[in-house]
């Protein structure tokens, strides 16, 4: 649409505006009209063609909460990160199977030997010549002491290590974008209610003015209701920037730029369902998906692999090698050239005998930090247990404090609706209507807060037990 516009505007700039001849002047004025009527009807119809396009090219785009999880998992750049590092230890494993495989080289060289003195019995190593030579070999290693097998078998250890901490990543990141996106609909929810309260408090202080005016009311009331209507529009504004805070924060964990074309849709009762899970399940299946535990079990097995690759240091390595050699040789004087061709085979035998002890304490420390890494196993543990029965706590507190509040919102709005009315009827102060108002929005806060404290809790058991996406119970 863009370069549509462009070639119509240079299409304009590139009219004739020279002057006219004199016997062209009627005419040229004839066509200049008609010149500014076409002109005036392009510029029409690239004008429709701009307001019709703007929708296809600022169309507001809506994410709910399985939209913004979908994109921070393709998008976030830790997670990108960690994908390049999986990559990087899976061909780790490859380097280290490669070591199983026989080595195989092939070398030549080319060599003029010139010689410049000589005396006595002529060595024919020294006599003038042209030397080729060419060698194959091969050399394979029949005994490490399981050192390459340990080698192997760590670098598979670690790669498994890399994607736990990998999906542990995603784990953290699903639990960072849930919240936000959950605070992100409680401030939605408190500008609502700020709305709502301005604009009642707006009405009531006409009323109030209206009842000063005729001398039914004190003029304190009238300053009371207006205070309280300033209040209220701070709070206002306290909450629409809270709103845009926290979509800040939201673009950030899905790594795209702040975009106000954007509308997040979700609301603090989606999935609001009663959870009917045990502490004893919820432990149990934290000990099956927790990724960081993974973690920790693929690291005691790296530990170990080196702690046994520490002692391997102390037993012989034996390799085969073998060769295939050709060599030909070219003399400049009366002697005949040579051309050998021959092949060779041995075993290489090596062993360390003593290094200090230092495949010893190497060994040593390898298993000190088998027992650092256990303990940490233990700790994360112990953190889970107390975790899942905090987190089972809160969302069974946060559904009686919905319910309840739901009760206290209804009563709220009958009691502020009944104080209008005696007001309205001059039987009542505005002191009490402004009363009603204030349990009402303190009503319709709490219910939110409930709510939002219920997702909260939601989204930490999620975490807590490895679980990215909602399951059923």
């Amino acid at each position: 649409m863009l370069r549509i516009i462009s070639f119509g505007i240079s299409v304009l700039d590139t009219l004739p505006v020279s002057e006219p001849f004199p016997f062209q002047k009627q005419r040229f004025s004839c066509l200049k009209g008609n010149c500014c009527l076409k002109q005036q009807f392009i510029l029409l119809l690239m004008s429709l063609f701009l307001i019709t396009g703007l929708p296809l090219s600022g169309e507001c785009q809506t994410l709910t909460l399985e939209n913004c999880l979908a994109i921070a998992h393709e998008q976030n750049p830790a997670l990108l990160a960690s994908g390049y590092q999986l990559a990087s230890a899976e061909e780790d494993v490859k380097v280290a199977k490669s070591d199983f495989f026989p080595k195989i080289s092939i070398s030549s060289d080319y060599t003029h030997l010139d010689n410049i003195d000589a005396s006595g019995t002529a060595d024919v190593d020294y006599i003038t010549q042209d030397r080729l030579n060419f060698a194959a070999a091969i050399s394979q290693t029949l005994y490490a002491g399981n050192r390459i097998l340990n080698a192997y078998q760590r670098a598979q250890a670690n790669a498994l290590r890399v994607e736990a901490d990998r999906s542990y990543k995603t784990l953290q990141l699903a639990y960072r974008v849930k919240v936000i996106f959950f605070q992100l609909m409680k401030a939605k929810e408190d500008v609502v209610v700020a709305e709502d309260t301005v604009k009642r408090l707006a009405a009531d202080v006409a009323t109030t003015e209206a009842f000063y005016d005729n001398e039914l009311t004190p003029y304190a009331q009238v300053l009371q209701a207006r205070v309280d209507l300033a209040d209220a529009r701070q709070r206002q504004s306290i909450a629409k920037n809270e709103v845009e805070r926290k979509r800040a924060e939201l673009f950030e964990q899905l790594n795209m730029p702040f975009d106000p074309a954007v509308r997040f849709s979700g609301g603090l009762t989606d999935a609001v369902d009663p959870i009917h899970l045990t502490p004893e399940v919820c432990i149990e299946r934290a000990a099956q998906q927790r990724f960081d535990l993974k973690s920790l079990l693929y690291q005691v097995e790296m530990m170990e692999k080196d702690a046994s690759a520490s002692v391997a240091t102390y037993l012989p390595m034996v390799k085969l090698n073998a060769g295939l050699y050709d060599q030909d040789k070219k003399y400049d004087e009366a002697l005949s050239d040579q051309h050998n061709t021959y092949w060779s085979a041995g075993l290489n035998v090596s062993w360390n005998l003593f290094d200090g002890k230092r495949g010893w304490h190497q060994k040593e420390k390898y298993l000190i930090e088998i027992k650092r890494i256990r303990s940490l196993y233990n700790e994360i543990e112990s953190q889970i247990v107390t975790g899942i029965r905090r987190a089972l706590f809160s969302l069974s507190e946060s559904e009686e404090r919905i319910a309840t509040s739901s009760e206290a919102m209804a009563a709220a709005e009958e009691y502020h609706d009944r104080e209008s009315k005696r007001f309205q009827a001059g039987i009542a102060t505005i002191a009490s209507v402004l009363d009603a108002q204030v349990r009402l929005t303190r009503a319709k806060g709490n219910i939110a807060q409930a709510q939002l404290d219920y997702q909260l809790a939601r989204a930490e058991l999620d975490f807590i037990m490895g679980e990215t996406q909602e399951k059923g119970d």
